[in-house]
């Protein structure tokens, strides 16, 4: 049997949560192996994370002469970030693949792309298309027919109701809610706990209940690159 050797790309707090994720996955999969993590912080290489080495930084990636037995996800919260390691392996022509925990429940018609991570406990209605590269996590919920664009990032608790469209790169906080048939623009900031009530514009940073717009560092919201 031929195996999938998956690296995971980021070493921290969210590139051990992946790991956590296939590992779930690996107790169902007997194909699908885990090569280790690749980090561009050098402090971190050469040690291991969760029993995995981290094998270096993105330049590991370009050093494999060949990439069709491996596959990647990134293991990074960030949503820029993503969109950066991705563009940066273009040229190598990756192949991603996704990070699902066994106990997520995905509706009929869900649509996943590639390099998306779900967490235990997420719950995503029927005829939801999530686009490459997101993040949905622990035991956050999406309603059905929503549209998720690339990059994005929805935290811990989360909820996002029915017929949600999400721009490209949108951060969503932990516990925080999304009305029905809203949409947010890409690249919006949504805080921890804010309850979103109305149609977002691109870049906005909405925080608070009922959610409003703050300039940027005006509130105390940081994005983990982990």
């Amino acid at each position: 049997m031929t195996r999938t050797r998956i690296v995971i790309i980021g070493a921290g707090d969210h590139g051990r949560g992946t790991l956590e994720i296939l590992l779930a996955a690996q107790a169902e999969r007997a194909d699908l192996g885990i090569e280790g993590f690749l980090d561009d912080d050098p402090a971190r290489h050469g040690s291991s994370v969760g029993g995995f080495p981290v094998l270096g930084g993105l330049e590991w990636a370009s050093s494999r002469r060949s990439q069709e037995d491996l596959r990647y996800v990134i293991g990074i919260a960030a949503c820029r970030a993503k969109r950066e390691i991705v563009e940066r392996l273009l040229p190598l022509g990756p192949q991603f693949t996704n990070a699902i925990h066994p106990s997520a429940v995905l509706g009929r018609g869900v649509v996943i792309a590639p390099g998306t991570i779900i967490n235990a406990g997420v719950v995503i209605a029927y005829d939801t298309i999530v686009g490459p590269h997101t993040t949905i996590n622990l035991n956050a919920t999406v309603g059905h027919d929503c549209r998720i664009g690339a990059f994005t990032t929805i935290g811990p608790g989360a909820n996002v109701a029915g017929r949600v469209t999400l721009g490209n790169g949108c951060n969503i906080g932990l516990n925080a809610a999304i009305g029905k048939g809203l949409a947010l623009g890409a690249w919006s900031v949504i805080g921890p706990g804010a309850v979103v009530m109305r149609d977002v514009p691109p870049d906005a940073r909405m925080f608070g209940n009922p959610a409003r717009a703050v300039p940027r560092g005006a509130a105390g919201h940081s994005t983990s690159r982990t």
